[in-house]
């Protein structure tokens, strides 16, 4: 019997967002661009080159442009953006 080391988390269904609200949504996506922006922020402040906290400062602004201008009224973009959002998240507390 072989062993396998699993050397990325399994991919996981898509959420069933058929009886959530666009609003409930929109918060849903707001807070997770928020959770990844801290993660983002900790991995600046803890960065050991400028380089380095250059480059995750650079990206958390990115989020946060991400975030201002995702449309409330716009289904589809704010689970796609949601879903991107939760991958890099996942990326980063796996790596």
């Amino acid at each position: 019997m072989s062993q396998t080391i699993l050397t990325a988390p399994a991919p996981q269904a898509r959420p069933d967002y058929s009886g959530v609200s666009d609003a409930m949504l929109y918060d849903i996506a707001r807070h997770n661009a928020s959770v990844l922006s801290a993660k983002l922020m900790r991995l600046s402040d803890a960065a050991d080159s400028d380089e380095m906290r250059e480059h995750w400062a650079a990206r958390r602004r990115l989020v946060k442009q991400q975030a201002r201008v995702l449309n409330p009224e716009v289904r589809a973009e704010i689970i796609a953006q949601d879903e991107v959002w939760l991958l890099e998240k996942l990326a980063l507390t796996t790596a």
